[in-house]
């Protein structure tokens, strides 16, 4: 099976491309590339404008995907207050896993994450480069949240601030 019927992706359809952000397909087109032709998507992305073109063989090994739909937000939110992601203790092997998983896209472990790092902001300060990637994470989750939901993306950052707060509240007897 093609990678396109897998992704069956449609000219509208609203997409995240990892390495760019939240998107939508603009059109698809045939060009030739050396010598070869191959279609694109053509992409257009919410922030800035750019225009992206992926090539639709290789879309979901570069992790071209549809934004998360709606109803399935507060499933993907609640991995905000799963147990913390096992990263390693060192510094510079965290470091690592965590621009890693960044670079994945995985907007599920992006989740885990923004609640990993988060609590562990509670207790000590984060290291610059730490805190970095806690507020590049909490962005492609805002991002996800404010493309979905077609929310601005500060409402969806003070919605993740809100649910961030909830998990480090006390439970109430």
């Amino acid at each position: 099976m093609s990678e396109v019927s897998t992704l069956s992706l449609n000219i509208g359809d609203r997409v995240v491309y990892p390495s760019h952000g939240a998107g939508a397909i603009r059109g698809i087109s045939d060009q030739e590339v050396l010598g070869k032709s191959q279609s694109y998507f053509e992409l257009e992305l919410f922030k800035g404008g750019m225009q992206v073109k992926v090539p639709v063989v290789h879309a979901s090994r570069l992790g071209l995907r549809r934004v998360t739909p709606m109803e399935l937000l507060p499933e993907l939110l609640s991995n905000l207050a799963l147990p913390d992601l096992d990263l390693p203790a060192a510094w510079t092997p965290r470091h690592r896993r965590e621009l890693t998983i960044l670079q994945e896209g995985d907007i599920e472990v992006i989740t885990k994450l923004v609640g990993t790092l988060h609590r562990r902001a509670q207790g000590r300060t984060l290291a610059v480069t730490e805190r970095a990637i806690l507020d590049d994470a909490k962005r492609i989750v805002a991002t996800e949240v404010s493309v979905s939901k077609q929310i601005e993306h500060n409402a969806a950052v003070a919605e993740i601030d809100l649910m961030l707060e909830q998990v480090l509240a006390p439970a109430s007897v």
